[in-house]
């Protein structure tokens, strides 16, 4: 059974970002918003995941899902905002709404269809939605305005940033996108982060013309002339090479971790007032949502399948590459080592410092952006599919 509706749902932005001219700026201030939503409906009657022998994680919080769906305690009605529309790199979210991941955790979940990732992090910071999932220096940008958010498990562990174009575009470096038109959401990630790209392949961030679209229509504009280049994320780039392909073109892309910028990227968001009052809930949350994500290492296959049952209008074989693109950001070799979901102190005081150099943003510590606290410790076994 599946059904789905939206929803009209008002959030209060707490970002502007404004990246034609040369700095990045997310607001404290609050303006109202709109946002399409999306009811996913929990599945009846969803199994639990039991780890195979790689994964380890602690009993307790198993033993407390187990009292729960003994007791019948009825569901949490909780949501849940991605930074995107569902595509393939999203399928262990649909694995954890379907086979009873959240719900065994306490959970009856809402997925949130995101408009980009300062969007994401506008309307979570404001309070409306429960959990997120979003991009880490956007957030580091939101922190230092005031959004107290956290990073409490991180996805994107190498950075997925990227610009793309066509060869008939005749943009060979990212030094030939001066003058040039780009087309993308205010709130996208790589958009966020370009100037930064910029700065760091000696390019004046204030050369380019931006083109603001929405996300499902980049393609199009891109291959039918009406921009020369588009912002991405790796784990889009079969669907745009795709597309380019059908229309007789050739794709391009420029992985921001190519030239000079691999930052921890994209991971599950926490709210302040929720790690303090809430730690309990906040782990279920996290805890479980991990274990969908190793459970659809192990399992890609099935994983894809509930994915497309919940997102019929994916190309199935563009969903495949998109989620192998995403394991593969995943499965790091601090992932390998600490368990997926791991933030390496290091690392992120690396984004932290970069980002506050290339944005000037100040009084932004470590301790203000993540935790790993709620994190268990999982060391799925990658399956080739």
């Amino acid at each position: 059974m599946r059904h789905s509706c939206n929803v009209r749902r008002t959030f209060c932005a707490i970002a502007a970002i404004h990246l034609i001219t040369a700095a990045a700026v997310i607001g404290s201030s609050v303006a109202a918003s709109a946002q399409e939503t999306a009811r996913l409906p929990v599945v009846g009657g969803g199994t639990s995941y039991t780890p195979s022998s790689p994964l380890a994680s602690n009993d307790a919080p198993a033993s407390v899902r187990v009292a729960q769906a003994q007791t019948g305690r009825p569901l949490e009605k909780i949501t849940f905002l991605l930074d995107f529309t569902p595509y393939g790199k999203h399928a262990p979210f649909f694995a954890a709404l379907d086979k009873g991941f959240w719900k065994d955790a306490g959970f009856d979940v809402t997925i949130v269809k995101g408009e980009g990732s300062a969007t994401t992090i506008s309307s979570y910071a404001a309070g409306t939605i429960d959990f997120a999932f979003s991009d880490t220096p956007t957030l580091i940008l939101a922190r230092s305005k005031g959004a107290m958010v956290k990073v409490a498990a991180i996805i994107h562990d190498k950075s997925l940033y990227a610009i793309g174009t066509l060869e008939e575009n005749n943009i060979k470096t990212p030094q030939d996108l001066k003058g040039k038109r780009i087309g993308a959401s205010v709130g996208d990630a790589s958009r966020v982060m370009f100037p930064a790209f910029a700065k760091l392949n000696g390019i004046d961030a204030d050369s380019v013309r931006w083109i603001d679209m929405t996300p499902p229509a980049r393609a199009a504009s891109l291959i039918l002339g009406q921009v020369d280049a588009v912002v991405l994320f790796l784990t889009e780039t079969p669907t745009f090479s795709a597309k380019a392909k059908e229309a007789g073109k050739h794709w391009k892309d420029f992985p921001y971790a190519d030239y000079g910028l691999d930052l921890y990227s994209h991971g599950l968001l926490v709210r302040d007032d929720l790690i303090a009052k809430q730690p309990d809930r906040v782990k279920r949350f996290v805890e479980s949502t991990m274990k969908a994500w190793a459970w659809s290492i192990e399992h890609p296959q099935e994983a894809l399948a509930i994915f497309l049952k919940y997102n019929p209008a994916v190309d199935p074989d563009q969903a495949r590459e998109h989620f192998r693109i995403a394991i593969k950001h995943l499965l790091t070799d601090t992932a390998k080592r600490d368990g997926i979901g791991y933030i390496d102190a290091e690392k992120m005081k690396r984004t932290i410092d970069f980002v506050s150099q290339s944005f000037n943003v100040k009084g932004v510590s470590a301790d203000d952006v993540y935790t790993n606290q709620f994190i268990p410790k999982l060391f799925p076994k990658e399956t080739p599919f």
